[in-house]
Parts: C-alpha cells; structure tokens; sequence
C-alpha cells in the first residue's frame, strides 16, 4: 500500500487559464502544483506497481461532498509523473476501484493498493 497525505485536490476543477500571446493556455491552480510536488516526494522512492488492478481509498478532511473520479484523475497522473505505472489507459490499468473511506479530519489522505 502506498499512501498520500494530505486533501487531494482535482485536477480537473483546478485549472486557470493564462494567455501567451494570443493563445490561451489551461495550467493547474496553485493549490494543485503545491499538493502535486508534495504527493511526489511522498511516493518517491517506491517501487513501480506492476498490478493491473489499482484501487484507490479517499479519506476527505471534512463531510464536504466530492467526485470520487476528479480525484481519481489527480492520482493516477501523478502515479504516471512518478514513474511508478506506465501510463493510466485501460491497456496499462485495466481495472481502478474507487472507494469513499470516511471522514479523517486529522489525517485525510488516499491509500493506493496494488491488488484487488
């Protein structure tokens, strides 16, 4: 089990845009790169996971309502910018459980699990 501490934030929802020139360009929030560089360094150093089924364990800080799979998505890319799976396509994890654990106000975080 791999665990990353913190309230993971989403990828998705978390995004501001900036121009260059006269493109405009989509990058993450602030709150987003901080957790991303954190959960980083939490999970460097373990080795890659070769299962082809991962479940992921959500811990919220509070009882505000969320979407289990924008969170998802803040997870599984990092488990990719972290070298620790290939890539998070169907072909590589073919199977992601996603689970609510509860309330912990002292110690929200998402437990990563190699095997179903």
């Amino acid at each position: 089990m791999i665990t990353i501490k913190g309230s993971v934030p989403s990828k998705k929802n978390s995004k501001i845009m900036v121009c260059r020139g006269k493109t405009p360009i989509l990058l993450p929030s602030s709150n987003y790169t901080a957790w991303h560089k954190d959960a980083m360094s939490q999970i460097s150093g373990f080795e890659p996971i070769t299962s082809k089924e991962i479940k992921l364990v959500f811990f919220a800080k509070d009882n505000r309502k969320f979407d289990l799979t924008n969170k998802a998505e803040s997870i599984m890319d990092t488990l990719v910018d972290a070298g620790l799976i290939e890539d998070d396509n169907y072909s590589v994890v073919p199977k992601l459980c996603l689970e609510f654990g509860g309330v912990d106000k002292d110690n929200p975080r998402c437990e990563i699990y190699g095997q179903i």
